[in-house]
């Protein structure tokens, strides 16, 4: 077999073959129990062809007959691998399963005298221990007699799976990009040569442009476009090009731009210049971002600030503003006309110094605890005015939250209350000494009476009585006291304020005056209008109603319905008469009971007396407007 293979070969075609291994095995194998037949025998284009892919540097095989019975070159081994070794004489099929029917195909294309020619083929082989797919470049030619008749496939392949996979990293790489440019609002990147003023961009730069996307990537003139740029920033824009291509420096430039529909969009355009290997700058490389959001946004933004500052400078007190651990960043111009500071940046504890020394503390343990709580801060201190003298207000702030409930910023007022505080401290003096003068009047009558007692000894039995009396109207007389502190330490619910009011009469008249019903709690602040109500009530019933007459009787009845207090005060015991006309006595009623107290109030005769129906709002029992 030997001889007969290299009968026809040149001595330099047989230096070729010594110690080719393949040959050796080509040589051994048995191809006469193969449909191939013994190789002697074969035709002479088949064995130039195994000559021809034997020499050839290139990955090449031959497919004998119509079943594809496979030999190899060297180049092709090392292709495959060894896991493919053994394959010699074997149907191309068989040896590679997984692309049976890729090979199939080819054959029988082949065998019907039309060559088969593939790029980037995926081939499924079994390389580096386990299965992977590779890609080739193969060109499958059929192998025929002197008579045209197909004798077998002769096989070129070139594996590209580095190429292709380079190019499928490089296309995965631009899609990051293009994402990444998406995801940042990046319009496009451009490369501008400075000295033909052409432009090359991507096809986003393009599109956005209005430029065709393949004219844009061969290059087109600056002027195209340039003539999207807003007419108010175009030359602004061409002039900051030109210092940067002039002197090398870094490009940046935000201006608007007109796009294909229409809409004004604004950008930000940065480029870097490129030198060539002499140091002269060629081009201006860079990219495009859309900032129209921000530019909005920041727009909107300007424009709250502005209302915002605006506002609070038109108020009538001083405005400040914190942040979630209590900095001072914000004060509106009416704090530094109060403090006489100078308008700009401030300290953020600038404040704390304006401070009365003696509310320092006070101040700065209630601010503080309105930080670790959370709690709205609303405190009355002294603060320092820029005339020097400490001014009374009261200071109010309120918690900015999250989506979470995190305190993030504060937002407070601060009123100034010095009038108010003054005047309310000077009507303190006043009704103290008032109510000096009317304790030492009580005196005074409790005096005479005991004086008189000894003097009429026969008198005596009257005077307890008579003291006692006294004393209730004294006590009833401390609930008329406007000062809220007085107030707290009376009667915390309705019923106990209605006895302490009424007492005198209770002792005097008693069987004949009754509280039924409910009994309800009241704040300091409502005692005051209340005990008003009560008093005057009682006082016109002791002068011309039921307390007056011998036989008259007061039952007064409270009951809750409704998220309000129902009050009937209803007098017995008297001829039937007309309503009087409206005194002092009834618009004082008016006043407590529907301005402070947010109540009704209604009066009607019945057959034997008045009756008075009071509704109040259980709110107001617990805050009434002073």
């Amino acid at each position: 077999m030997s001889d007969h293979f290299l009968d026809s070969l040149d001595a330099a075609h047989t230096d070729r073959f010594e110690g080719h291994s393949l040959l050796a095995r080509i040589h051994a194998f048995d191809w006469s129990s193969t449909a191939a037949g013994d190789i002697q025998q074969w035709p002479a284009s088949l064995r130039h062809a195994l000559r021809i892919m034997l020499l050839s540097a290139a990955p090449m095989a031959v497919f004998v007959g119509k079943q594809g019975l496979l030999i190899y070159n060297e180049a092709v081994r090392d292709m495959f691998g060894e896991h493919y070794e053994g394959s010699l004489g074997k149907p191309v099929t068989t040896v590679l399963p997984e692309a049976a029917d890729f090979y199939q195909h080819a054959l029988d294309t082949c065998f019907a005298g039309q060559g088969v020619r593939y790029r980037d083929a995926p081939l499924r082989l079994f390389r580096h221990g386990k299965t992977e797919v590779g890609w080739f470049n193969l060109g499958f030619t059929p192998i025929t007699d002197e008579h045209g008749k197909v004798l077998g496939v002769l096989l070129i392949a070139n594996e590209s799976t580095v190429r292709v996979r380079a190019l499928r990293d490089l296309q995965h790489s631009r899609d990051r990009l293009d994402l990444a440019l998406q995801a940042g609002g990046i319009v496009g990147i451009w490369d501008l040569d400075i000295h033909t003023n052409q432009v090359i961009t991507d096809a986003r730069f393009a599109g956005f442009y209005g430029v065709d996307p393949e004219q844009a990537g061969r290059g087109v003139d600056l002027s195209l476009i340039s003539a999207s740029v807003h007419d108010e920033d175009r030359e602004r824009v061409l002039a900051a090009l030109k210092r940067a291509g002039d002197n090398g420096q870094n490009y940046k430039c935000e201006y608007r731009s007109i796009g294909i529909d229409g809409t004004v969009h604004w950008l930000v355009s940065s480029a870097r210049p490129l030198m060539n290997e002499n140091g002269v700058i060629t081009h201006l490389c860079g990219v495009v971002i859309d900032i129209t959001d921000q530019m909005q946004a920041t727009a909107a933004l300007n424009t709250s600030e502005l209302r915002f500052k605006t506002l609070a400078d038109t108020l009538p007190q001083n405005i400040f503003s914190a942040d979630a651990q209590g900095r001072h960043v914000y004060f509106n111009s009416r704090w530094f006309d109060f403090t006489g500071l100078p308008e700009g940046p401030v300290h953020e504890l600038a404040w704390v110094a304006y401070l009365h020394p003696q509310d320092h503390q006070r101040v700065m343990d209630t601010w503080h605890h309105s930080l670790r709580s959370g709690e709205p801060y609303d405190i009355e201190y002294r603060f320092l005015h820029r005339s020097g003298e400490y001014r009374w207000m009261r200071v109010m702030a309120q918690p900015l939250r999250d989506e979470e409930g995190r305190v993030v910023h504060w937002f407070g007022a601060a009123t100034d209350i010095h009038e108010t505080r003054t005047l309310a401290m000077q009507r303190e003096l006043v009704a103290k000494e008032l109510d000096h003068r009317i304790k030492n009047l009580f005196a005074i009558v409790d005096g005479l009476i005991a004086l008189t007692t000894r003097e009429h000894p026969a008198l005596k039995p009257l005077a307890a009585p008579l003291r006692e009396r006294l004393s209730a109207l004294h006590r009833a007389h401390g609930l008329l006291r406007l000062d809220t502190s007085a107030s707290a330490e009376g009667p915390q619910s309705l019923q106990q304020l209605m006895r302490t009011v009424l007492e005198p009469y209770i002792q005097t008249r008693q069987g004949h005056v009754r509280l039924e019903g409910d009994d309800v709690p009241v704040s300091a602040n409502a005692v005051t209008p209340l005990a008003l109500v009560f008093h005057e009530l009682a006082t016109n019933a002791a002068k011309y109603g039921a307390l007056h007459q011998v036989a008259g009787a007061l039952v007064i009845r409270c009951h809750q319905r409704d998220g309000h207090l129902h009050i009937q005060w209803q007098e017995t015991g008297l001829h039937p008469q007309h309503d009087r006309q409206e005194g002092f006595g009834s618009r004082l009623l008016s006043m407590a009971v529907e301005v402070q107290l947010r109540g009704q109030f209604n009066r009607h005769w019945a057959e034997r007396g008045p009756i008075i129906d009071i509704t109040l709002p259980l709110s107001a029992l617990q805050t009434a407007t002073t």
